[in-house]
């Protein structure tokens, strides 16, 4: 139910209660947000343009993306099919750039302790092998003097660290003193100093956990890391499945559940590319109270990919943090829930059985995995008995797909008020639900009604969170107290506007100021050159993903542009000034304005930079065949599960 609110919005000269009422009935029966008059701007009409030439500079790119992101032709056939992501070869320009710079630094060891043992000794003669980033005729004074201007007079990660492992590389002035990388006290840094057994090398970041020595990377890679445990699980699972024994997997039904309490906690979703470890850092400081990593293969952690290996990473600062894996082998997942058990640093460890990716899909994972329930319960058992330390957690949809025969069914055919309980029996700890299915993705709102049902099926009054647009501190509320969860998890709300967890905790709705949201992006961007690092790559990094949450970000409409309470997930943003030129440039849908935003931070972009956004939306798209526009249709598999 919408509120007005006249003692908030009555010095916006709305005027006359009856035609504020008219104009926000009309507002929202097109899914558009009540903006007060006042702010609100005439509807732009521009024709698609031609597609820029891939060389073009960054500048033509940035004008081709005010262009193209102002186009609002009704979109055709194959438009309307495509979801989830746009490609990787329309994202081209967010790349070229990156590889551009890969190569132009020096060798990390070098930028960072002013020498490279591996090249000194190849040069002496006495290894066998060059580092091979490194030159024997580098000349380090040239490629200092070719690096492009310094973004600004203070490094973001010498002033939090001390030091800055980025050294020669890094794109802030600073620490580089005489051609030497430096500390915060003017210690020239050494093979020999106290940071180096502090922070061996680049990829060792303070605060960080979960980064692997490269001999435990070898033994995966090269199939010697040993998976006893694992295999003998799997062993008797398979006697149980074959029928040689009536009891599964030999004593598992006698291992105590692991407990964890997500009792009026709130939860931030497992979310690709977005749910970085600098954007979950900004979620901790504004106040969520559990974390979870980026969904990670399963297939690619056994097999050792450091991409996947990444995504395992936790700040200190995440006090309770769990990790995402998705699969559908049961031997590889149970293999996966040993590596975790013994190597990585987590408070929980979460199956995805939500993703609607069909990449997935065609591996068994994925919400495929709801489907197969001989299979799920293979997963389940094997991996909660593998895990002596950690709790494992599952997170399902209401159902995996659904079509007009299931839709005749109970419940339309959806299964997890069935499926919960079995979960509970199998050996989950917890379970998530995201309140729809799979082929749902974003078109409707989620079925709290559903949930509840859902929460009631429970036996083992195991603890029980769930999802869905949540976008205010009360709807956060109604869950908790109506709808029978324990924990409230956030996805799209939290990337729209991460504050949201503060709003929650102090059960008010704050109308942040452009400045204080700026200074929230500044944050993410200090976070961003912690982790991806400050040399030219972590820069263009740190840009990139910075570039990923203001795809999202501008959606947010300021509350106090708005002419009724509580705001709503699905409104679309009409075209608005702000009451600020900042607020007006953080809520424009222009990619490049997003990427002067960018620049505020981390300097100009390189040269043929343009951007396009990983996870694509047609919610606001309006039909070809209709005046209303399209029901709110978000980005298909943001969040994971």
């Amino acid at each position: 139910m919408l509120g007005y609110c006249p003692g908030q919005f009555g010095g916006l000269g709305c005027g006359p209660e009856a035609q504020r009422d008219k104009r926000v009935a009309e507002a929202t029966s097109r899914g558009e947000a009540p903006i007060c008059p006042k702010y609100l701007l005439p509807p732009l009409k521009r024709s698609a343009p031609e597609p820029a030439a891939p060389a073009a500079a960054s500048e033509a790119g940035k004008e081709a993306g005010k262009e193209a992101d102002g186009a609002q032709e009704p979109p055709t056939k194959k438009q309307k099919r495509q979801r989830g992501q746009n490609k990787k070869s329309e994202r081209s320009g967010n790349v070229a750039a990156f590889r551009a710079v890969k190569m132009s630094q020096l060798c990390s060891k070098l930028a960072y302790l002013n020498s490279c043992e591996d090249a000194d000794e190849a040069a002496k003669g006495t290894k066998g092998r060059f580092c091979k980033f490194c030159k024997p005729d580098t000349d380090i004074a040239a490629v200092l003097a070719a690096k492009p201007p310094p973004i600004g007079d203070s490094c973001p990660v010498l002033k939090a660290w001390g030091v800055c492992p980025s050294g020669l590389n890094c794109r802030f002035d600073g620490h580089i003193v005489d051609g030497k990388n430096v500390d915060a006290c003017g210690a020239v840094l050494t093979a020999d100093s106290d940071w180096a057994k502090k922070l061996p090398h680049v990829g060792h970041r303070k605060g960080e956990l979960n980064v692997f020595d490269y001999s435990l990377v070898r033994h995966l890679r090269q199939k010697t890391y040993d998976f006893d445990r694992s295999a003998a699980t799997n062993k008797d699972w398979q006697r149980y499945v074959s029928g040689a024994t009536d009891k599964p997997i030999g004593t598992l039904c006698d291992v105590e559940r692991l407990p964890l309490d997500f009792s009026g906690k709130t939860i931030l979703a497992p979310l690709t590319t977005v749910g970085n470890l600098p954007f979950r850092r900004l979620c901790v400081k504004l106040g969520v109270d559990v974390t979870v990593g980026e969904m990670a293969l399963s297939g690619s952690i056994v097999d050792g990919a450091p991409s996947d290996l990444s995504l395992l990473r936790r700040h200190e600062t995440e006090k309770c943090f769990g990790v995402q894996v998705a699969g559908g082998d049961i031997e590889v997942m149970t293999k996966v829930a040993q590596f975790i058990d013994e190597k990585v640093d987590c408070d929980f460890v979460d199956i995805n059985c939500g993703c609607p990716l069909d990449e997935l899909h065609r591996k068994g994972a994925g919400s495929k995995l709801m489907g197969n329930e001989k299979k799920l319960q293979g997963v389940v058992r094997c991996m909660s008995a593998v895990l002596k330390t950690k709790p494992l957690t599952v997170k399902i949809r209401t159902a995996h797909y659904e079509d007009q025969k299931t839709k005749l069914l109970e419940y339309q055919g959806r299964v997890a008020h069935t499926l919960v309980p079995q979960l509970e029996d199998w050996g989950a700890s917890a379970v998530t639900l995201h309140g729809r299915t799979a082929r749902q993705r974003y078109t409707k709102m989620a079925d709290w009604d559903y949930v509840k049902t859902v929460s009631k099926a429970r036996t083992l009054g195991t603890p029980f969170a769930a999802c869905g647009d949540v976008f205010t501190w009360e709807q956060a509320m109604e869950h908790r107290n109506d709808h029978g969860v324990d924990g409230v998890m956030i996805g799209r709300g939290a990337l729209i506007k991460p504050w949201i967890f503060t709003e929650i905790k102090e059960q008010r709705h704050w109308d942040i100021s452009a400045n204080e949201r700026f200074d929230l992006m500044r944050d993410f961007c200090h976070y961003g050159l912690e982790h991806w690092g400050s040399d030219a790559r972590g820069v263009e990094n740190t840009r990139r993903f910075l570039l990923e949450w203001l795809s999202f970000s501008c959606r947010y409409v300021p509350i106090g542009l708005l002419e009724v309470m509580p705001p709503k997930i699905n409104w679309r943003p009409r075209p608005y000034v702000g009451r600020s030129d900042l607020e007006t440039k953080l809520g424009s849908p222009n990619s490049a304005d997003w990427v002067d935003i960018s620049e505020m931070f981390l300097g100009k972009v390189p040269d043929g930079f343009s951007f396009t956004p990983k996870h694509k939306s047609n919610s606001y798209e309006r039909p070809q065949d209709s005046a209303a526009p399209a029901q709110s249709r978000e980005d298909a598999f943001t969040e994971q599960g």
